[in-house]
């Protein structure tokens, strides 16, 4: 698992790329796949890129990202659930000491909110426990209005959004790459994760504000249309053996949808 670290490499690869990227014509991509060298093409290993500092206090971009990852947790948790896979969906569940809910907290202080430390909780203990169905789908569904309410999404421009999305799948890929290597599933978990993200990344370009959205209808359909390409990474929820996926697909989309985000 790459929790502590990942906002912050998502983040800061993101943003060195934004810097190289200023200078360079966002045209189209003619493949969904086709990174700019400033990218980061391959994930690194555990301290190897110091990333910049970044303030999820004032950084809506970054904070977005962060609140992201822990829905992408709980979505893939719950399809996991839904599935049956009981067992896989604890695997899943988020609790308030852990780092990517605990990374939040100074930043839930300063942004003057209360976090949602006690519904992450209480889903994670019904699901743990095993209560009924109805007890923890009740139980999800509260922490989602929890997290909707801490989200900035509605202030945020449709650049910004664009850019967050890129950092979630930057640590999309990043666990992909763990998760399937040489044709192989190595670690199922970090699959799961990789999907959860995804597909958590598609959704926020739903909840992008009327208005932002009219503007930027193209790079919004673009984005759309590169998070929908990778479906195929995912053939299972639960795959076993053998799997011919492609983390460099991933990093390639995360590039255009910058660019996209880039040419608004």
């Amino acid at each position: 698992m790459f929790e502590k670290r990942k906002v912050w490499v998502g983040v800061g690869s993101v943003l060195a790329s934004t810097m190289a990227a200023s200078t360079v014509n966002a045209a189209p991509l003619t493949q969904p796949n086709a990174a700019p060298a400033s990218f980061m093409a391959a994930p690194m290993a555990e301290g190897e890129m110091a990333a910049p500092e970044i303030d999820l206090s004032t950084n809506d971009t970054a904070f977005l990202a962060q609140l992201g990852f822990i829905r992408g947790h709980l979505w893939v948790g719950m399809k996991l659930y839904e599935q049956g896979h009981i067992e896989m969906a604890k695997t899943h569940m988020k609790h308030p000491g852990d780092e990517l809910y605990a990374g939040l907290k100074e930043a839930f202080s300063d942004r003057g909110q209360p976090g949602f430390a006690d519904e992450l909780e209480a889903l994670a203990d019904s699901v743990i426990n095993d209560n009924s169905k109805d007890v923890v789908m009740n139980n999800y569904n509260v922490l989602l209005d929890a997290i909707s309410a801490h989200e900035p999404i509605a202030d945020m421009s449709a650049k910004s959004v664009l850019l967050s999305i890129a950092t979630m799948l930057m640590a999309t890929a990043d666990e992909y790459a763990v998760g399937i290597q040489n044709g192989k599933v190595a670690q199922v978990h970090e699959y799961q994760d990789a999907l959860g993200f995804k597909e958590i990344a598609l959704n926020r370009l739903e909840r992008i504000k009327h208005e932002e959205a009219e503007k930027a209808s193209g790079a919004i359909e673009e984005t759309r249309n590169v998070l929908m390409s990778l479906a195929d990474l995912w053939p299972t929820i639960t795959p076993e053996g053998e799997l011919q996926g492609d983390a460099s697909k991933i990093y390639g989309a995360a590039s255009r949808i910058e660019l996209e985000a880039r040419s608004i």
